[in-house]
């Protein structure tokens, strides 16, 4: 269940931090950018692709700070992946 890229912007609106998609297994992902963008269609450089929490993602073009928060489904992932290792 892949869906489009959606942008993940600064606080301010205008600068784009990376973007938001669902991998494969239905997991929003974070494609967190090296340096903030004006325009979502800007040649980026990815800096990480996010699953868990992110705290103080600086805008190096405005300076606002955002966190990146996993949803539900990446919690839930991760539980069952803990719940694997006991098992074994």
């Amino acid at each position: 269940m892949v869906d489009e890229a959606r942008a993940w912007m600064c606080p301010s609106g205008r600068h784009v931090l990376g973007q938001v998609l669902r991998n494969g297994s239905g997991i929003r992902q974070l494609l967190l950018y090296r340096h903030a963008v004006e325009e979502a269609q800007q040649e980026v450089d990815v800096f990480a692709i996010v699953e868990g929490y992110v705290a103080d993602v600086r805008c190096d073009l405005c300076g606002r700070v955002r966190t990146w928060v996993p949803g539900e489904e990446a919690i839930q992932q991760l539980l069952a992946r803990v719940r694997e290792m006991q098992v074994e």
